[in-house]
């Protein structure tokens, strides 16, 4: 709508006289506000625009779609609706610097075929996220067949960053929501439950979801940049994981920056989880304190390296990890699968490191 309007109003030299010599009081004279559209020559038809000139100049200058005039060989701008004035267009400065999104190609385009262009996936940055619109130019020709001014139209897209990272806040606060909500229904049948057993399992279920919340929460600040480095939540993990373990045990942390994909932060949280707490409940005697270790860094060969190390009695006689039926351990191995990684362990008499590499 405000591309018609634009063309209407530039084609019309009742409507043009008007605002040269309304627009630059109603700005109280600044050369930052709308500014005057410059005159014209008179097209032969006469549209509504010469019917209403008043009209036309409100719906130009308040339309919510930035609108802007561009005249003479450069590129900077002779008027600038309210919505573009918003964007930092404004007269006398240049449109392409000032609106990124609009590519100087398009008004060169413009002006050398004089037909419409239009850039459908132009993106501009702004302090929260990346901006996408919809730009067109429509030369405005004169009596002679000469291109005397662009008119400069954009529209934000549904694709633009802006939008799109308000709507991932959104399900990301539902998804929060959701797991808090199970975690709470867990608890409540672990408090019902007289059996042990079951009791001791639905406190598993419900630590496991704990460190799903967690890791959703990292997740979500880097579905932007696609990865994260996992050192720092590494850390938060395992300090909220030393408050809560059975025993008086003791996490000792160095991690170098290392940097993830967002999708494996979830299951590198659960792997690390699963070990710690397996090293917690049976590297050592009953009751009995102790240290673990936990190591993020890089192999020799450049993979990802995870290590956790214990300094217990070591793993039982004819263990091995790759094989081990517990559920901990099985969880372990489907998601080191599932990141395309390798598990390995060395155990003796004076502890056991559990080692995952992952392709960098």
């Amino acid at each position: 709508m405000a591309h018609t309007i634009a063309a209407m109003a530039y084609r019309s030299a009742e409507f043009g006289a008007d605002l040269a010599a309304d627009l630059g009081a109603e700005a109280g004279g600044e050369r930052g506000a709308a500014g005057p559209l410059p005159t014209t020559t008179p097209d032969t038809g006469a549209g509504f625009a010469s019917g209403d000139p008043a009209m036309l100049r409100s719906l130009l200058d308040q339309t919510p779609t930035p609108t802007a005039l561009v005249e003479g060989g450069g590129d900077l701008c002779s008027f600038a609706n309210a919505a573009f004035r918003a964007l930092g267009v404004v007269v006398g400065a240049g449109v392409v610097e000032r609106f990124p999104a609009l590519p100087p190609t398009l008004l060169d385009e413009a002006r050398r075929t004089g037909l419409p262009q239009r850039s459908r996936a132009s993106g501009d940055r702004v302090p929260d996220g990346e901006r996408f619109w919809d730009v067109r130019v429509t030369p405005m020709m004169g009596v002679n067949g000469v291109v005397r001014g662009l008119i400069v139209t954009a529209e934000e897209t549904p694709d633009s960053a802006v939008e799109h990272d308000r709507r991932l806040r959104d399900v990301s606060h539902r998804v929060k929501n959701t797991l808090q909500l199970v975690s709470s229904l867990l608890t409540l049948q672990t408090l019902s439950s007289k059996d042990p057993e079951v009791r001791r399992a639905l406190q598993n279920a419900g630590s496991r979801i704990g460190i799903v919340t967690q890791a959703h929460q990292r997740t979500h600040a880097a579905l932007r940049a696609g990865t994260v480095d996992i050192a720092g939540h590494l850390r938060e993990l395992c300090l909220e994981m030393e408050a809560t373990l059975p025993g008086a045990h003791r996490i000792q942390v160095t991690a170098q920056p290392t940097d993830l994909p967002v999708d494996a932060i979830i299951p590198f949280s659960l792997i690390v989880a699963e070990l710690v707490v397996n090293a917690a409940k049976h590297a050592f005697p009953s009751g009995a304190p102790g240290l673990i270790e936990v190591r993020l860094g890089r192999s020799d060969a450049g993979a990802i390296r995870l290590e956790v190390a214990d300094q217990g009695s070591g793993l039982p006689a004819g263990l091995e990890i790759t094989r081990a039926a517990t559920l901990g351990l099985k969880v372990v191995r489907a998601f080191v699968g599932q990141l395309r990684g390798t598990l390995s362990a060395a155990s003796g008499p004076f502890g056991t490191r559990v080692t995952v590499d992952l392709p960098a």
